[in-house]
Protein backbone atom coordinates (compact mmCIF):
# COMPACT_ATOMS: atom_id res chain seq x y z
CA UNK A 1 0.00 0.00 0.00
CA UNK A 2 1.41 3.21 -1.08
CA UNK A 3 1.82 5.86 1.67
CA UNK A 4 1.07 9.48 1.03
CA UNK A 5 4.03 11.80 0.78
CA UNK A 6 4.94 13.27 4.27
CA UNK A 7 4.32 16.98 4.54
CA UNK A 8 7.02 18.98 6.37
CA UNK A 9 5.76 21.51 8.99
CA UNK A 10 6.27 25.15 8.09
CA UNK A 11 9.37 26.81 9.57
CA UNK A 12 8.52 29.87 11.72
CA UNK A 13 10.76 32.96 11.67
CA UNK A 14 13.12 33.36 14.78
CA UNK A 15 13.54 37.09 15.33
CA UNK A 16 16.71 36.60 17.33
CA UNK A 17 18.18 34.07 15.02
CA UNK A 18 17.04 35.92 11.96
CA UNK A 19 18.30 39.42 12.89
CA UNK A 20 21.16 39.34 15.44
CA UNK A 21 22.39 42.87 14.54
CA UNK A 22 19.08 44.44 15.43
CA UNK A 23 19.42 43.66 19.19
CA UNK A 24 22.88 45.23 19.35
CA UNK A 25 21.62 48.35 17.63
CA UNK A 26 18.85 48.80 20.19
CA UNK A 27 21.38 48.46 23.02
CA UNK A 28 23.65 51.09 21.53
CA UNK A 29 20.72 53.49 21.20
CA UNK A 30 19.77 53.02 24.88
CA UNK A 31 23.34 53.64 26.10
CA UNK A 32 23.62 56.74 23.92
CA UNK A 33 20.36 58.07 25.35
CA UNK A 34 21.58 57.60 28.95
CA UNK A 35 24.90 59.29 28.22
CA UNK A 36 23.14 62.17 26.53
CA UNK A 37 20.84 62.61 29.51
CA UNK A 38 23.80 62.71 31.91
CA UNK A 39 25.63 65.31 29.78
CA UNK A 40 22.54 67.52 29.72
CA UNK A 41 22.18 67.16 33.50
CA UNK A 42 25.83 68.14 34.07
CA UNK A 43 25.54 71.15 31.81
CA UNK A 44 22.42 72.23 33.62
CA UNK A 45 24.08 71.84 37.01
CA UNK A 46 27.18 73.79 35.87
CA UNK A 47 24.96 76.59 34.63
CA UNK A 48 23.22 76.73 38.01
CA UNK A 49 26.59 76.94 39.92
CA UNK A 50 28.46 79.54 37.91
CA UNK A 51 30.63 82.00 39.92
CA UNK A 52 28.44 84.52 41.66
CA UNK A 53 25.42 82.24 41.64
CA UNK A 54 23.97 81.02 44.97
CA UNK A 55 22.35 77.68 45.36
CA UNK A 56 19.99 78.92 48.05
CA UNK A 57 18.89 82.49 47.91
CA UNK A 58 19.38 84.32 51.20
CA UNK A 59 16.55 85.88 53.03
CA UNK A 60 15.98 89.43 51.81
CA UNK A 61 14.09 92.42 52.97
CA UNK A 62 12.39 94.98 50.89
CA UNK A 63 13.64 98.52 51.17
CA UNK A 64 12.23 101.21 48.89
CA UNK A 65 10.92 98.66 46.44
CA UNK A 66 14.32 96.75 46.24
CA UNK A 67 15.71 93.72 48.00
CA UNK A 68 18.90 93.87 50.18
CA UNK A 69 20.59 91.36 52.52
CA UNK A 70 20.01 92.02 56.26
CA UNK A 71 22.89 93.51 58.37
CA UNK A 72 24.98 90.99 60.37
CA UNK A 73 24.20 91.12 64.10
CA UNK A 74 27.27 91.48 66.36
CA UNK A 75 27.83 92.14 70.05
CA UNK A 76 30.28 94.81 71.17
CA UNK A 77 31.98 96.01 74.33
CA UNK A 78 32.83 99.57 75.31
CA UNK A 79 36.07 99.17 77.33
CA UNK A 80 37.37 102.18 79.20
CA UNK A 81 40.95 103.43 79.11
CA UNK A 82 42.59 102.53 82.40
CA UNK A 83 45.84 101.92 84.25
CA UNK A 84 46.79 98.23 84.36
CA UNK A 85 49.15 96.47 86.72
CA UNK A 86 50.36 93.14 85.42
CA UNK A 87 50.39 90.13 87.69
CA UNK A 88 52.48 87.39 86.14
CA UNK A 89 51.53 83.94 87.38
CA UNK A 90 53.66 80.86 86.77
CA UNK A 91 54.37 77.53 88.42
CA UNK A 92 57.43 75.77 89.76
CA UNK A 93 58.79 73.32 92.29
CA UNK A 94 60.45 73.56 95.68
CA UNK A 95 63.96 72.11 95.45
CA UNK A 96 67.10 71.82 97.55
CA UNK A 97 69.95 73.93 96.24
CA UNK A 98 72.57 71.28 97.05
CA UNK A 99 71.98 68.23 99.28
CA UNK A 100 74.89 67.18 101.52
CA UNK A 101 76.13 63.59 101.73
CA UNK A 102 76.80 62.08 105.16
CA UNK A 103 80.39 60.81 104.99
CA UNK A 104 82.66 59.79 107.84
CA UNK A 105 86.19 61.21 107.72
CA UNK A 106 87.54 58.27 109.73
CA UNK A 107 86.84 54.54 109.74
CA UNK A 108 85.33 52.88 112.79
CA UNK A 109 82.33 51.19 114.38
CA UNK A 110 79.29 53.29 115.26
CA UNK A 111 78.87 53.60 119.03
CA UNK A 112 76.03 56.13 119.26
CA UNK A 113 73.31 57.55 116.93
CA UNK A 114 71.28 60.63 117.81
CA UNK A 115 67.45 60.40 117.60
CA UNK A 116 67.52 63.09 114.90
CA UNK A 117 69.62 60.90 112.57
CA UNK A 118 66.62 59.20 111.03
CA UNK A 119 64.81 59.87 107.76
CA UNK A 120 62.75 63.01 108.32
CA UNK A 121 64.71 63.99 111.44
CA UNK A 122 65.61 67.62 112.05
CA UNK A 123 68.74 68.87 113.77
CA UNK A 124 70.29 72.17 114.80
CA UNK A 125 73.71 73.43 113.80
CA UNK A 126 76.59 71.49 115.46
CA UNK A 127 74.28 68.94 117.07
CA UNK A 128 75.93 65.55 117.68
CA UNK A 129 74.47 63.14 115.12
CA UNK A 130 76.76 60.12 115.43
CA UNK A 131 79.77 58.89 117.40
CA UNK A 132 82.33 56.28 116.35
CA UNK A 133 84.21 54.15 118.90
CA UNK A 134 87.14 56.41 119.81
CA UNK A 135 89.51 54.11 121.74
CA UNK A 136 91.93 53.64 118.83
CA UNK A 137 92.02 57.39 118.24
CA UNK A 138 92.62 58.17 121.91
CA UNK A 139 95.59 55.80 121.88
CA UNK A 140 96.89 57.52 118.75
CA UNK A 141 96.74 60.85 120.57
CA UNK A 142 98.63 59.41 123.54
CA UNK A 143 101.28 57.95 121.25
CA UNK A 144 101.69 61.26 119.45
CA UNK A 145 102.11 63.02 122.79
CA UNK A 146 104.80 60.53 123.76
CA UNK A 147 106.65 61.27 120.52
CA UNK A 148 106.54 64.97 121.38
CA UNK A 149 108.03 64.29 124.78
CA UNK A 150 110.79 62.16 123.22
CA UNK A 151 111.56 64.85 120.67
CA UNK A 152 111.71 67.49 123.39
CA UNK A 153 114.12 65.37 125.44
CA UNK A 154 116.34 64.70 122.43
CA UNK A 155 116.40 68.39 121.54
CA UNK A 156 117.29 69.32 125.12
CA UNK A 157 120.10 66.76 125.10
CA UNK A 158 121.51 68.12 121.82
CA UNK A 159 121.39 71.66 123.12
CA UNK A 160 123.18 70.68 126.35
CA UNK A 161 125.88 68.82 124.44
CA UNK A 162 126.29 71.83 122.17
CA UNK A 163 126.83 74.16 125.11
CA UNK A 164 129.44 71.83 126.63
CA UNK A 165 131.25 71.45 123.31
CA UNK A 166 131.34 75.23 122.78
CA UNK A 167 132.79 75.73 126.29
CA UNK A 168 135.50 73.12 125.79
CA UNK A 169 136.44 74.53 122.42
CA UNK A 170 136.80 77.98 123.92
CA UNK A 171 139.18 76.65 126.59
CA UNK A 172 141.39 75.07 123.98
CA UNK A 173 141.14 77.66 121.19
CA UNK A 174 140.43 80.93 122.88
CA UNK A 175 138.27 83.30 120.85
CA UNK A 176 138.29 81.34 117.64
CA UNK A 177 134.92 80.76 115.97
CA UNK A 178 133.36 77.45 116.94
CA UNK A 179 132.78 75.16 113.93
CA UNK A 180 129.11 74.12 113.41
CA UNK A 181 129.90 70.43 113.86
CA UNK A 182 131.66 71.14 117.14
CA UNK A 183 128.71 73.23 118.30
CA UNK A 184 126.36 70.38 117.18
CA UNK A 185 124.20 72.82 115.23
CA UNK A 186 123.06 70.17 112.68
CA UNK A 187 122.05 67.86 115.51
CA UNK A 188 120.07 70.67 117.15
CA UNK A 189 118.27 71.45 113.88
CA UNK A 190 117.47 67.78 113.43
CA UNK A 191 116.04 67.64 116.93
CA UNK A 192 113.90 70.70 116.23
CA UNK A 193 112.56 69.11 113.05
CA UNK A 194 111.74 65.90 114.89
CA UNK A 195 109.85 67.89 117.50
CA UNK A 196 107.86 69.74 114.83
CA UNK A 197 106.97 66.43 113.16
CA UNK A 198 105.83 64.93 116.46
CA UNK A 199 103.66 67.94 117.18
CA UNK A 200 102.05 67.72 113.70
CA UNK A 201 101.31 64.01 114.18
CA UNK A 202 99.74 64.78 117.54
CA UNK A 203 97.56 67.43 115.92
CA UNK A 204 96.42 64.92 113.30
CA UNK A 205 95.66 62.36 116.01
CA UNK A 206 93.58 64.88 117.96
CA UNK A 207 91.77 65.89 114.74
CA UNK A 208 90.93 62.26 113.95
CA UNK A 209 89.69 61.83 117.51
CA UNK A 210 87.38 64.83 117.05
CA UNK A 211 86.15 63.36 113.76
CA UNK A 212 84.77 60.34 115.57
CA UNK A 213 81.82 62.64 116.33
CA UNK A 214 79.73 63.61 113.29
CA UNK A 215 78.21 67.10 113.34
CA UNK A 216 76.86 69.45 110.68
CA UNK A 217 77.61 73.19 110.68
CA UNK A 218 74.02 74.05 109.74
CA UNK A 219 70.46 73.35 110.80
CA UNK A 220 68.98 70.75 108.50
CA UNK A 221 66.88 67.68 107.90
CA UNK A 222 67.70 64.06 107.08
CA UNK A 223 66.49 62.60 103.78
CA UNK A 224 68.48 59.34 103.71
CA UNK A 225 70.51 57.30 106.19
CA UNK A 226 71.68 53.71 106.58
CA UNK A 227 73.52 54.18 109.88
CA UNK A 228 72.92 51.78 112.77
CA UNK A 229 74.70 51.24 116.05
CA UNK A 230 77.44 48.64 115.59
CA UNK A 231 77.80 49.34 111.87
CA UNK A 232 81.36 49.74 110.59
CA UNK A 233 81.78 52.99 108.68
CA UNK A 234 84.47 53.34 106.06
CA UNK A 235 86.30 56.60 105.61
CA UNK A 236 85.03 58.53 102.57
CA UNK A 237 81.99 56.29 101.92
CA UNK A 238 78.57 58.01 102.11
CA UNK A 239 75.90 56.46 104.31
CA UNK A 240 73.16 59.11 104.11
CA UNK A 241 72.05 62.54 102.94
CA UNK A 242 70.85 65.74 104.58
CA UNK A 243 70.03 69.28 103.50
CA UNK A 244 70.22 72.67 105.13
CA UNK A 245 66.87 74.29 105.84
CA UNK A 246 68.12 77.57 104.38
CA UNK A 247 69.08 75.79 101.12
CA UNK A 248 65.43 75.17 100.19
CA UNK A 249 64.25 77.34 97.28
CA UNK A 250 61.60 77.58 94.57
CA UNK A 251 62.73 76.80 91.03
CA UNK A 252 60.49 78.57 88.50
CA UNK A 253 60.72 78.45 84.67
CA UNK A 254 59.91 81.73 82.92
CA UNK A 255 59.69 82.84 79.31
CA UNK A 256 62.35 85.36 78.20
CA UNK A 257 59.65 87.89 77.24
CA UNK A 258 58.09 87.72 80.69
CA UNK A 259 61.54 87.91 82.28
CA UNK A 260 62.24 91.08 80.32
CA UNK A 261 59.02 92.70 81.60
CA UNK A 262 60.01 91.94 85.20
CA UNK A 263 63.50 93.44 85.03
CA UNK A 264 65.28 94.10 87.32
CA UNK A 265 64.34 90.64 88.55
CA UNK A 266 66.96 89.87 91.23
CA UNK A 267 65.62 91.00 94.58
CA UNK A 268 62.02 91.17 93.35
CA UNK A 269 59.49 89.63 95.74
CA UNK A 270 56.80 87.12 94.80
CA UNK A 271 53.94 85.27 96.44
CA UNK A 272 54.44 81.51 96.53
CA UNK A 273 51.46 79.25 97.25
CA UNK A 274 51.18 75.48 97.55
CA UNK A 275 47.38 75.55 97.68
CA UNK A 276 47.35 75.52 101.48
CA UNK A 277 49.75 78.21 102.62
CA UNK A 278 51.19 81.30 100.96
CA UNK A 279 54.57 82.85 101.72
CA UNK A 280 56.62 85.73 100.40
CA UNK A 281 59.80 84.74 98.57
CA UNK A 282 62.62 86.74 96.99
CA UNK A 283 64.31 86.13 93.66
CA UNK A 284 67.91 85.27 94.51
CA UNK A 285 69.37 84.51 91.08
CA UNK A 286 68.57 83.73 87.43
CA UNK A 287 69.93 80.82 85.41
CA UNK A 288 72.91 81.70 83.25
CA UNK A 289 71.47 79.89 80.20
CA UNK A 290 68.11 78.93 78.70
CA UNK A 291 66.75 75.41 78.85
CA UNK A 292 67.78 73.58 75.69
CA UNK A 293 64.29 72.12 75.15
CA UNK A 294 61.86 74.78 76.36
CA UNK A 295 64.04 77.87 75.72
CA UNK A 296 62.89 79.20 79.11
CA UNK A 297 65.04 80.79 81.76
CA UNK A 298 64.83 79.65 85.38
CA UNK A 299 64.40 81.74 88.51
CA UNK A 300 65.51 80.64 91.98
CA UNK A 301 63.58 82.15 94.87
CA UNK A 302 64.71 82.06 98.49
CA UNK A 303 61.93 80.74 100.72
CA UNK A 304 61.49 81.26 104.47
CA UNK A 305 63.06 78.34 106.41
CA UNK A 306 60.77 75.37 106.98
CA UNK A 307 57.97 76.98 104.96
CA UNK A 308 57.54 74.27 102.29
CA UNK A 309 59.17 70.84 101.89
CA UNK A 310 61.22 70.00 98.80
CA UNK A 311 59.17 68.49 95.99
CA UNK A 312 56.16 70.76 96.56
CA UNK A 313 54.43 72.04 93.41
CA UNK A 314 53.82 75.78 93.81
CA UNK A 315 52.16 78.69 92.05
CA UNK A 316 54.23 81.87 91.94
CA UNK A 317 52.78 85.36 91.40
CA UNK A 318 54.92 88.37 90.47
CA UNK A 319 53.69 91.95 90.56
CA UNK A 320 54.70 93.41 87.20
CA UNK A 321 55.07 97.00 86.00
CA UNK A 322 52.18 99.49 85.96
CA UNK A 323 51.01 100.49 82.47
CA UNK A 324 49.12 103.68 81.59
CA UNK A 325 46.47 104.11 78.83
CA UNK A 326 45.45 100.49 78.36
CA UNK A 327 42.28 98.65 77.41
CA UNK A 328 41.20 95.40 79.05
CA UNK A 329 39.70 93.13 76.37
CA UNK A 330 38.27 89.64 76.72
CA UNK A 331 40.05 86.83 74.89
CA UNK A 332 36.95 86.42 72.71
CA UNK A 333 37.61 89.84 71.15
CA UNK A 334 40.78 88.62 69.41
CA UNK A 335 40.22 87.61 65.79
CA UNK A 336 42.51 85.92 63.29
CA UNK A 337 46.04 87.30 62.90
CA UNK A 338 45.84 89.09 66.23
CA UNK A 339 43.33 91.66 64.97
CA UNK A 340 40.11 92.89 66.56
CA UNK A 341 36.97 94.19 64.90
CA UNK A 342 35.60 97.59 65.82
CA UNK A 343 32.45 99.23 64.50
CA UNK A 344 32.32 102.67 62.92
CA UNK A 345 29.18 104.09 61.26
CA UNK A 346 27.58 100.65 61.41
CA UNK A 347 30.40 98.91 59.55
CA UNK A 348 33.32 96.69 60.56
CA UNK A 349 36.74 98.28 60.90
CA UNK A 350 39.85 96.16 61.53
CA UNK A 351 42.30 97.20 64.26
CA UNK A 352 45.67 95.72 65.18
CA UNK A 353 46.29 96.79 68.79
CA UNK A 354 49.59 96.43 70.61
CA UNK A 355 49.17 93.65 73.19
CA UNK A 356 51.18 94.31 76.34
CA UNK A 357 50.41 90.95 77.96
CA UNK A 358 47.77 88.27 78.28
CA UNK A 359 45.98 86.60 81.16
CA UNK A 360 43.96 83.37 80.96
CA UNK A 361 40.80 85.43 80.32
CA UNK A 362 41.85 88.87 79.03
CA UNK A 363 44.20 90.86 76.84
CA UNK A 364 45.79 94.08 78.04
CA UNK A 365 46.28 96.26 74.97
CA UNK A 366 47.56 99.75 74.37
CA UNK A 367 44.61 102.13 74.03
CA UNK A 368 43.24 102.56 70.48
CA UNK A 369 40.11 103.98 68.83
CA UNK A 370 37.19 101.64 69.48
CA UNK A 371 34.53 103.60 67.52
CA UNK A 372 31.10 102.28 68.47
CA UNK A 373 32.61 99.33 70.31
CA UNK A 374 34.87 96.30 70.08
CA UNK A 375 33.26 93.20 68.61
CA UNK A 376 33.19 90.16 70.88
CA UNK A 377 33.15 86.68 69.37
CA UNK A 378 33.74 85.26 65.92
CA UNK A 379 32.34 87.11 62.89
CA UNK A 380 31.65 84.57 60.09
CA UNK A 381 32.47 86.14 56.75
CA UNK A 382 33.67 89.31 58.44
CA UNK A 383 35.44 91.78 56.20
CA UNK A 384 36.39 95.44 56.24
CA UNK A 385 33.32 97.62 55.66
CA UNK A 386 30.74 94.90 56.25
CA UNK A 387 27.48 96.39 57.49
CA UNK A 388 26.57 95.13 60.97
CA UNK A 389 23.83 95.58 63.52
CA UNK A 390 25.29 96.37 66.95
CA UNK A 391 24.08 95.28 70.39
CA UNK A 392 25.94 95.61 73.68
CA UNK A 393 27.43 92.45 75.13
CA UNK A 394 26.42 91.56 78.65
Amino acid sequence: MNSLPREEPPVLDDPVAEKPGRSRLVGFIQVAAIVGFMVVALLFAQERTEPGATAVAPAVTSVGGGSVAPALAVKVLLPQVQTSSETLVTTGNVVVRNPVALVSQVSGRIQYIAPALKVGGAFAANDLLLRIDSQDFQLAVAQAQAEIDAALANLALQQAQSEAAIANYALLNGNKAVPPLVAKLPQIQQGQAQLAGARARAQIARLNLARTELRMPFAGKVTQTSAEVGQLLTQGVAFGQVFAVDAVEASVPIAPTALQRLQPIVGRSAQVSDGVAEVTATVERVSAELDAQTRFARLYLRLPPDSMPPGTFVQVSFAGPTLENTLLLPIAAEQANGRVWTVSAGRLVAAEPTIHYRTPTHLVAEAFSIGEGVVVGAVPGGREGLEVEVSLSE
